[in-house]
């Protein structure tokens, strides 16, 4: 399965996350070296087991973290392609948007290009779904500002005027008979998920609500597609369809 995204923004990312890991090596060890003498004064075993421990966590890093690399830029189809993705959602990234917020570098900078990190881990899987296992779910931000419509209850109401990309995206899911709908918020989105059981998720949000989503969501897999927002945050957004429409080429099963 190829998607045939840009995921050239996971760099910073992979870097950042790295870095992370190693940190976290060395201040496990320097835990150890300050406790490992009391440790032997209570029990010679219980020294050795808590080294055998921390090798072992070691060890357990630095094979993650090299799995997690090798799925990431050879996008290969490993076994472990969803245990990297839980680790990376579940724990790494929240400490490495700690370090990153330590180096001056923005949230959203993080946010983006753990997306594209996402996208290749969901890449890697290369599994194919029938159109009623497939969900796209929009933001609101993508209807004009100025539109008289309520959409968000029923997107089969849009009257297809292009003035924003709700009526092409319509189009996609006609198409492709594919389901789609709009949240609100992130309570809605919770209903239309467990109300649609979807196996797969292309979702549209800003970096934001888009990593919260990813994180929340985990196991379902989830291509994110960040919005652009030429007027700013939440007023209408707009959203590359192609990517969405190149995505559900390779994501259906033929």
């Amino acid at each position: 399965m190829d998607f045939k995204i840009n995921t050239k923004g996971k760099n910073l990312f992979l870097i950042l996350s790295t870095i992370t890991l190693l940190l976290m090596m060395v201040v496990t060890t320097l835990l150890w070296w300050f406790v490992s003498p009391r440790l032997h004064e209570i029990s010679i075993v219980l020294a050795g087991l808590s080294l055998t421990a921390l090798r072992a966590f070691f060890f357990i890093l630095a094979l993650g973290t090299i799995l997690v690399l090798l799925i990431s830029y050879t996008e290969t189809n490993l076994l472990v392609a969803r245990f990297a993705i839980r680790a990376y959602i579940k724990i790494i990234y929240p400490v490495t948007l700690l370090l990153g917020r330590l180096l001056g570098i923005s949230k959203e900078k993080i946010r983006e290009s753990f997306v594209s990190v996402n996208n290749s881990f969901i890449n890697a899987i290369k599994k194919q779904f029938n159109p009623s296992e497939l969900l796209i779910l929009l933001p609101h931000c993508l209807q004009h500002i100025d539109c008289d419509i309520r959409i968000t209850t029923d997107i089969t109401k849009c009257e297809k005027c292009g003035k924003c990309d709700i009526a092409k995206l319509c189009e996609i899911s006609e198409k492709y008979k594919i389901k789609m709908a709009i949240a609100t918020g992130g309570t809605l989105a919770r209903k239309i998920i467990i109300e649609n059981r979807p196996k797969f998720i292309i979702a549209v949000a800003c970096d934001r609500d888009l990593v919260e989503g990813l994180r929340e969501v985990f196991p379902i897999p989830v291509y994110g597609v960040l919005n652009l927002r030429p007027e700013g945050p939440c007023v209408n957004t707009r959203v590359i369809t192609e990517k969405i429409e190149s995505a559900l080429g390779s994501l259906i099963k033929a």
